[in-house]
C-alpha cells in the first residue's frame, strides 16, 4: 500500500461528519449517543393474548429501555412474534449479566409471585428476581394476570396479598394493570378496589348463606369486642389489587397422544378446553393439575364430542 493511498483513506475517515461531530462534542453523533438506552429484562410467563401484552409492554417501556425478553418454558414453546424493538434473551445470557437496572414482570404468575416472596430461586426467572431484589434493581410487577376472581376464597386471596405485601417491603413496585392508560393502584394504596366488601356481597346474594347474612346483620349492631368468636368475620372489607378475570371463550386444543401426564397438563393454556380420544390414558396427577388450572377436559368421540 503506497503513501498516497494511505493519505486518501485517512482524509476520508477524518472528513466523515459523524466523526467530526464526535470529536467536537456536537452534531449527530452526540444525538445518537444521547439516545442510547439501558437494557430492561422482561420476565414473560404464558398468557393467551401475547400480541396485546407485548404491544403494551413496548408502548409502556420501549421509549426508555431496550427490552430483552426472557421466556418461561411455556412461552418458549409458543414462540410468539416480538414487536420491533424487542429481542429474545436466553437464560444463560440473562444470568451472565452482572446487573439488570430494570426488571419487569408484566404477566406474573401466582407461582412466580409466591417464589419471589418466599425467596425461592429454583429456576432462571425466580433466580433473576432474587438477584434483582438483592442488588436493589428497579422491579415492576403487574398483578393483572394472576387469575384471581371474585369467586376466589378470601383466605386464599389474603395469602397472596400477603406475598405482595412482602415484595413491597423488598422494594418491588406492585401495579394492578399493565395498561398505562389505567390508573395504577399500588398495593396498600387507599384507592377503592374492594372485592369482598358489603356492597359487593349485597350484589352477589348467592355468595352468602342465610346464616351468614344473619350474622352480618347482627354484627353491625355490636361493638368489636362483643362480636361472637364462633362465626367468621366476613363483613370486614378486604382490599385487593387483583383484577377480576374476564369471561373469555375457552381455547380448544386437540390432544392426539395416547398418554396425558402432569407435564403435558402444565403445557396447556390456562382455562382452555382439551379434547382427547377415548383411548387416551390420563394420570390422576394430570387430572388434578387440569382442574387446578381450570382446564376443561372433553372426550372426542367418533360422532360428535361430549363432556369428559
Amino acid at each position: 500500500m503506497n503513501e498516497e493511498l494511505i493519505r486518501q483513506i485517512v482524509t476520508r475517515i477524518l472528513s466523515d461528519p459523524s466523526l467530526q461531530g464526535l470529536l467536537q462534542g456536537t452534531g449527530k453523533s452526540q444525538d445518537a449517543w444521547s439516545r442510547v438506552k439501558s437494557e430492561a429484562l422482561v420476565l414473560l410467563n404464558y398468557v393467551s393474548d401475547f400480541p396485546g401484552v407485548l404491544t403494551t409492554v413496548q408502548e409502556r417501556w420501549g421509549e426508555t429501555y431496550t427490552l430483552r425478553i426472557l421466556p418461561s418454558d411455556q412461552v418458549y414453546q409458543a414462540k410468539p412474534e416480538l414487536p420491533a424493538g424487542m429481542s429474545w434473551i436466553s437464560a444463560e445470557e440473562a444470568l451472565g449479566k452482572a446487573d439488570w437496572p430494570k426488571v419487569i414482570l408484566p404477566t406474573c404468575s401466582a407461582n412466580t409471585l409466591a417464589k419471589a416472596a418466599l425467596g425461592i430461586r429454583d429456576n432462571p426467572i425466580s433466580e433473576l428476581i432474587g438477584r434483582g431484589i438483592s442488588q436493589g434493581s428497579s422491579i415492576e410487577l403487574i398483578t393483572e394476570y394472576l387469575g384471581f376472581t371474585s369467586r376466589t376464597p378470601a383466605a386464599y386471596r389474603e395469602l397472596y396479598e400477603g406475598y405482595l405485601e412482602k415484595l413491597k417491603s423488598f422494594g418491588v413496585q406492585i401495579l394492578r394493570s399493565l395498561n398505562p392508560s389505567c390508573a395504577d393502584v399500588k398495593f396498600g394504596s387507599q384507592e377503592p378496589n374492594l372485592i369482598l366488601d358489603q356492597k359487593f356481597l349485597s350484589q352477589q346474594p348467592n355468595l352468602l348463606t342465610d346464616e351468614q347474612k344473619t350474622v352480618n346483620q347482627a354484627s353491625k349492631a355490636q361493638s368489636k369486642e362483643s362480636q361472637p368468636n364462633q362465626y367468621p368475620v366476613i363483613n370486614q372489607p378486604v382490599r385487593s389489587v387483583f383484577a377480576d378475570e374476564p369471561d373469555l371463550k375457552r381455547e380448544e386444543i386437540y390432544y392426539t397422544k395416547k398418554f396425558l401426564g402432569d407435564k403435558q397438563a402444565y403445557g396447556f393454556p390456562e382455562a382452555s378446553r382439551v379434547l382427547v380420544s377415548a383411548g387416551t390414558v390420563i394420570s390422576p396427577l394430570a387430572r388434578d393439575t387440569l382442574k387446578q388450572r381450570r382446564i376443561e377436559l372433553c372426550l372426542e368421540r367418533e360422532k360428535g364430542r361430549g363432556q369428559g
